[in-house]
């Protein structure tokens, strides 16, 4: 177990120096979060360019209460410092059907795709330490796999969240995660499919939305070459794969939090009673924009054209008006 777990330790570490070859066409997309402030703990040692965070120093977190239990993972709510809240994953050892070793293996997956996608609303990994397989000993000193990110709020569950919000700030957070799919769309390790519900995979830090949970496909259906009939969502088939399946699935599971929470309680009508004198055009412009994109995620989301680039130029519109 412990060589399986050294050998993935390996891929990860020659991953991480080999990614900077490789290009996409979204380079200019990324973007990182900043990292929290560390001038209230001088133990705090730096892991590499990206991360505050590492064997040496992981200890200084406190765990302050259990945050939530998945199959593979506990996360745990740590301060550090002043009182810097951060996120603490480690595995779940709890009896089940899913052996040990396959955990290890997801929270390994984990880190390794944080350490390859950089976007300011991807929840940011702020270090990890990897030391064996001693797990479950509840001590930051000994346990065998550790890692650390941003703290973020859950917000799923509260509906009404957004409302209190003003409407130019809805539209940005909207902006946000529709260049974040884009971004995934596009990524250096393909394109990925959401398995689940998406709004569940996003958290409250920093005044948006940032995304917790990478876990999907990252690669398009399979479908037989100049085909079309075999690719859902009205896609096309190129070269034996579905190309844009997944970022239309992701657009269908994350239609309702651009619809329902980011621009629900939009009163168009009232906007537009408010448009006058030279602004007018323009603001009906930007409303026209908005009910087009309203209409065609409602009734026709698979339409050819709906894809997250057109949404984010109605989105852009709707902006430039207001």
């Amino acid at each position: 177990m412990f060589v399986g777990l050294a050998g993935l330790l390996v891929y990860i570490i020659v991953l991480r120096f080999t990614s900077g070859y490789i290009m996409h066409s979204t380079r200019n997309m990324i973007c990182k979060a900043p990292l929290p402030n560390t001038k209230y703990d001088e133990t705090l040692i730096n892991n590499g360019a990206d991360y505050i965070f590492n064997c040496a120093n992981i200890a200084s977190i406190k765990l302050v209460r259990l945050l939530g239990i998945s199959i593979y993972k506990k996360t745990y709510l740590g301060e550090y410092g002043s009182g810097t809240k951060v996120a603490v994953k480690m595995l779940n050892t709890s009896p089940g059907k899913t052996p040990n070793y396959v955990r290890q293996k997801m929270l390994l997956k984990e880190i390794l795709l944080l350490q390859e996608l950089k976007h300011c609303n991807i929840l940011k990994l702020l270090g990890f330490c990897i030391r064996g397989n001693e797990f479950a000993t509840e001590s930051l000193k000994d346990e065998g796999a550790l890692a650390v990110y941003e703290y973020g709020e859950e917000v799923h569950r509260n509906i009404s969240f957004f409302t209190h919000l003003p409407l130019l700030q809805r539209l940005d957070i909207a902006l946000a995660i529709t260049d974040l799919f884009i971004y995934l769309e596009n990524s250096p390790l393909g394109s990925m499919g959401m398995l689940d519900n998406a709004f569940r995979h996003f958290l409250w830090n920093n005044d948006t939305l940032k995304m917790i949970d990478l876990n999907g496909n990252w690669q398009e259906p399979h479908c037989q070459i100049k085909d079309n009939a075999t690719c859902e969502l009205n896609v096309t088939c190129v070269d034996g794969r579905c190309l844009g399946h997944n970022a239309k699935h992701n657009l269908l599971r994350i239609k309702n939090l651009l619809l329902m929470r980011l621009l629900m309680d939009t009163d168009i009508l009232e906007l537009e009673r408010n448009a006058t004198g030279q602004d007018k055009g323009r603001r009906q412009y930007g409303l026209d924009a908005l009910k087009l994109l309203i209409l065609m995620l409602n009734e026709n989301p698979n339409a050819q054209e709906v894809t997250f680039t057109w949404v984010r130029q109605r989105l852009l519109d709707v902006k430039s008006s207001l």
